[in-house]
């Protein structure tokens, strides 16, 4: 049996058990609720309700990632995005209230603390638990505002004024960090999939600390890193995934790369369910390629008919490097020899054509620039000449899955950057569509990202060589790259932010955005030779894609300008942080604004 359906067993038989033992109580109580004696009775009961902490906060707060790389160039969304713009004012709300997760979280330590009928080790088991879930929440407010509301006991409910204060950022983080110590010290060593042991909390902790480095100014922390993330490689538990698509997909749901996974089972999900499936796929159909003029034809017909409208930009596939065929290093796709000797640039026809190409040698531009990629190019995007679901996927001019094969420009259905994601998509059967039931599963942390977040802990402690060597295990495991040479701070820091730019694309919850916050925090070789705190160049660059012809014999890029799309902003005055929103400050006069909002 799946380890996930031995979860959902195990939350049915606890609930069963509550049942038949308490009938008196059911007798007596509302029955749709359990008294705090039967839930805190038994470890089966006590599981039921850690349960639901892990849907509240660890599904709710750490599961959908596409939305946050449309915050950076990494992805585009059709519907253009207010964040990006720097429309939003202090008024707007990034998810600010998360109290009744931490009350779940106070409720977990308290009463497993206070019961009589548990035994010591479970109650250890759960305070940490409840500890992790507790530095879960705070870290992903923390990201976000620099400040959290600390809140480590139960509060009386029945009180109408709380009027708590929120944490200066250097507390924020230690209390945070603490609560990562606290867990690792009474977790398990191993846990079922989808549950936390100590090496979930020691990888939570790598990346809090980079984090709290970066808005503190505390160096200490890169040491804390750095041993938190070597515990968690020389555990023995994990291993990287030689199948980095299927770490992703159905293939790998419980990959030993996993080290905690966020899982929903196709007996109560369905596509439409998960965003970062169903709105990633297109909307097209034979009768509209009919129309438009476009080919080929779908073998299955409305195979795509999803609600796509988010698609990579050109500027992330940029970040994919090539190996050269004649002289084996990994580049730019456009400084290769087979590119250079093939290719001439010239100028585009389009407008906002930023760069164009034509083929002066032999063969097609899309086998020139797909061939020979980092290996987790093919497993993350889908491009012009591939195969998807079973169907080649043509997305130059007039192919099947161009942006215009609908027959124009539209606000949803189809990517208008002709790219398409496949990190994360499941190979549903028969096909990606409302009401279709799917398993799928995100990946919350993993053995991958904590080898990078060493590596920048070693580049911020300038042990520059060894950060190279430890960037070097995902670039050539994951990528089929060859190592970086990489020998200054420089050359090691456009090799390190590149990397984790195609190993962590389209996942952990916006990883990217927040690097680069973290990035421009520390300013120098981390953010273009810039001071600490300065404009970051990637959120100001616009976004791209690629616009191939239909005889594939020239190219141009092109700046994407829809929906208002052209226009980015960052305001290193405030937007470091986002504001504490405005209602709230009204409610609790304790509480001050972020600054620049």
């Amino acid at each position: 049996m799946k380890k996930h359906y031995k979860i959902l067993l195990i939350l049915i038989i606890s609930i069963g058990i509550a049942i038949s033992c308490n009938k008196n109580v059911l007798n007596t109580e509302p029955f749709d609720k359990f008294s705090e004696s039967v839930v805190w009775g038994s470890r089966a009961t006590a599981d039921a309700f850690v349960y639901s902490a892990y849907d509240a906060i660890v599904r709710g707060l750490y599961s959908s990632n596409i939305e946050y790389d449309a915050y950076t160039t990494n992805s585009i969304d059709n519907r253009g995005n207010a964040i990006t713009r720097d429309e939003i004012t202090h008024d707007y709300d990034a998810g600010f209230d998360q109290f009744s997760k931490i009350r779940m979280c106070n409720l977990i330590i308290q009463k497993a603390e206070e019961s009589t009928s548990l035994t010591e080790k479970d109650k250890t088991e759960l305070v940490a638990e409840g500890k992790l879930l507790r530095a879960m929440v705070y870290f992903w407010q923390v990201k976000r505002f620099g400040r959290i509301v600390w809140v480590d006991h139960l509060l009386d409910i029945t009180q109408t004024d709380f009027k708590l204060p929120l944490e200066d950022t250097p507390t924020s983080y230690a209390k945070i960090i603490q609560d990562c110590d606290d867990a690792i010290a009474g977790l398990p060593v191993e846990s079922l999939s989808g549950r936390a042991n100590k090496y979930v909390a020691y990888a939570l902790k790598t990346e809090v600390g980079l984090q709290a480095a970066a808005y503190t100014g505390d160096n200490s922390y890169y040491q804390k890193v750095v041993d938190a993330a070597d515990t968690v490689i020389n555990s023995g538990i994990y291993s990287l995934d030689p199948d980095y698509e299927g770490i992703f997909n159905e293939n790998g749901r419980y990959s030993k790369e996993i080290i905690l996974g966020i899982y929903r089972s196709k007996e109560n999900t369905y596509c439409n369910d998960i965003a970062d499936l169903q709105n990633v796929l297109p909307n097209v159909s034979n009768d509209q390629l009919k129309v438009s003029g476009s080919g080929p034809f779908f073998k299955v017909d409305n195979i795509f008919e999803a609600w796509g409208f988010w698609g990579p930009s050109q500027n992330l596939i940029d970040d994919y490097l090539v190996i050269d065929n004649i002289t084996d290093n990994a580049v730019r796709w456009d400084q290769t020899t087979q590119f250079t000797q093939n290719v001439t640039k010239v100028t585009g026809t389009d407008a906002d054509a930023i760069d164009a190409g034509k083929i002066i040698g032999s063969g097609k531009i899309n086998e020139i620039i797909y061939s020979n990629r980092d290996k987790r190019f093919a497993a993350s995007i889908v491009y012009d000449s591939c195969y998807w679901f079973n169907e080649l996927v043509s997305t130059c001019v007039k192919g099947n899955l161009n942006r215009v094969s609908q027959g124009g420009l539209f606000d949803c259905c189809v990517p208008e950057t002709n790219n398409y994601w496949r990190k994360g998509v499941y190979n549903v059967v028969p096909r990606v569509y409302v009401g279709i039931p799917t398993d799928y599963h995100w990946v919350a942390f993993r053995l991958g990202k904590v080898y990078l977040n060493k590596a920048e802990a070693l580049l911020k402690m300038n042990k520059i060589a060894e950060a190279v060597v430890v960037l070097n295990v995902t670039r050539t495991f994951h990528g089929g790259l060859p190592a970086s040479t990489a020998t200054t701070s420089s050359e090691a820091w456009t090799d390190y932010k590149r990397e984790r730019r195609v190993e962590l694309a389209k996942e952990s919850v916006g990883d990217y955005y927040f690097s680069l916050l973290r990035w421009g925090k520390y300013g120098s070789d981390a953010n273009s030779g810039r001071e600490p705190g300065a404009k970051i160049v990637e959120l100001e660059q616009p976004a791209t894609f690629m616009e191939i012809s239909s005889d594939r014999q020239s190219y141009q890029v092109i700046k994407f300008i829809y929906n208002n799309n052209q226009i980015r902003v960052f305001d290193n005055t405030r937007r470091y942080l986002f504001p504490i929103p405005q209602a709230q400050i009204v409610r609790n006069p304790k509480f001050t604004q972020n600054p620049g909002w």
